[in-house]
């Protein structure tokens, strides 16, 4: 009787390991949509004081987003994860897919976006906000550490392919000099080897399966700036959950 006995403890110990490991994973999932779904609420009613607001311009030109984005192979990690790991529901999406009413981007702006008054539109809403001027290739080839109000954001560029390894290397000297996000710029997926060491990753070209929106992949935040005259937004808590927001003049 004794061996039995081992057995169904044994078992439910594992019933129980497997039930706390779903709940936890269930946990982490339904606080992270949350903390999404809320970033959004908080953009609309201009309360934006705990958060970090990364601001870039649009780099794809609208023929590239038709000519080359089927050629495009990406990363072979993406695999259509992109479009499967989806944070919010739709209706919280096609809120948040604009930062202001287009009525009010129009009167205020005179109908044209520009990096520098998204920034003050962004400030004005009690935001942190770093702006990134993506038109140049190769402008963050040096990885460095800006200061967003309270916020240290590391920044990097790639333009080669660059290894799990080589990229962590970088990564870890960015938190060492006190970076809490990390944001990797690239051309394509396909030259960064897993993108599980970066907290955001902002591809500058039209990428199949890669939407200004953006979504998770391996804790990753993967997006692609819009097209060339829009203006996008990555929107960062507290707890470093980040969702993105596209500003565009049409």
């Amino acid at each position: 009787m004794k061996i039995p006995r081992e057995k169904i403890a044994l078992l439910i110990f594992v019933v129980l390991l497997v039930a706390v490991g779903l709940t936890s994973i269930g946990y982490f999932y339904t606080s992270r949509n949350f903390n999404v779904a809320a970033s959004y609420v908080d953009d609309q009613v201009g309360s934006l004081g705990d958060y970090t607001v990364v601001v870039y311009n649009g780099t794809v030109q609208p023929e590239e987003e038709d000519d080359s984005a089927d050629d495009d192979p990406g990363a072979f990690w993406l695999d259509g994860s992109l479009s499967t790991d989806k944070e919010g529901s739709d209706a919280q999406k096609e809120e948040g897919s604009r930062i202001l009413d287009l009525g009010d981007v129009e009167s205020q702006l005179g109908g044209k976006i520009f990096l520098s008054e998204v920034n003050d539109l962004y400030r004005e809403k009690g935001a942190s906000v770093l702006s990134l001027d993506l038109s140049q290739p190769g402008y963050y080839s040096e990885p460095q550490v800006f200061t967003a109000g309270d916020r240290k954001i590391g920044v990097l560029e790639i333009d080669y392919y660059v290894s799990d390894r080589k990229l962590r290397k970088i990564t870890d000297e960015l938190r060492e000099e006190g970076a809490t996000a990390i944001i990797c710029i690239t051309r394509t997926t396909a030259l960064v080897a897993s993108p599980a060491s970066v907290d955001v990753l902002i591809v500058t070209s039209a990428e199949k399966g890669v939407t200004p929106e953006g979504a998770f992949v391996d804790g990753c935040f993967i997006v692609r700036t819009p097209e060339v005259g829009s203006i996008g937004a990555l929107v960062i808590n507290h707890a470093n959950v980040v969702s993105a927001r596209v500003t565009s003049p049409e």
